[in-house]
């Protein structure tokens, strides 16, 4: 599982080539945007004339998942928010980011993949320490697909722990060959690890 966040901005021309330039290497893109309603909407109908509408994920956004008939959402750590809406709606794909192993329990079981992190250090959380190696271990141990997110690029893929069901990430997506090289050598590493 691979999916793009969008950075936390306006919608705007440069964001949509961005994801219309990766989506042959994705499985999602979780529309994280800075905006009304409106202007969002107008995205995703812009998005909906460019990509798989499959891959289209929402973001905190119920009404505008139903708007578009799209049938993926992704909560933030808004553990009752997100397991009410998958108890009400078991047909769509709902996902949520977890920071914490009593987040990932609550949602084992009943959400279909959590984002979890950050895994390694980054600019987007200076001067928060990446998730111990205990934790990570203990998250990978629930039956939930868990997606790492969070400094992931060319120098710490290599080090990311081959249980983790997909990656995520904001700027790794914004450099196509630096993504390219990335999910090849997730893929490596993963299928010598059969």
């Amino acid at each position: 599982m691979i999916y793009m966040m969008t950075p936390f901005v306006s919608p705007n021309h440069s964001v949509l080539q961005s994801i219309i330039d990766v989506e042959a290497s994705i499985d999602g893109v979780i529309l994280r945007l800075d905006a009304n309603d409106d202007e969002i909407d107008e995205f995703i109908n812009a998005l909906k004339q460019s990509i798989d509408v499959s891959k289209i994920i929402v973001h905190n956004a119920p009404h505008l998942l139903d708007k578009h008939q799209l049938k993926c959402i992704h909560f933030k750590e808004r553990i009752d928010d997100a397991l009410l809406f998958k108890r009400q709606h078991p047909e769509i794909s709902v996902g949520m980011s977890a920071h914490s192993i009593q987040s990932v329990r609550r949602i084992n079981g009943i959400l279909d993949y959590c984002i979890f992190g950050h895994v390694f250090p980054t600019t987007s959380k200076q001067g928060l320490p990446p998730q111990p190696e205990s934790v990570i271990q203990e998250v990978l141990n629930y039956d939930i697909p868990v997606i790492a997110i969070g400094g992931i690029d060319e120098n710490t893929i290599h080090d990311l722990n081959i249980k983790f069901s997909g990656l995520s990430g904001i700027r790794l997506f914004q450099h196509k060959a630096v993504l390219e090289h990335v999910i090849k050598e997730w893929l490596l590493r993963n299928s010598t690890s059969l």
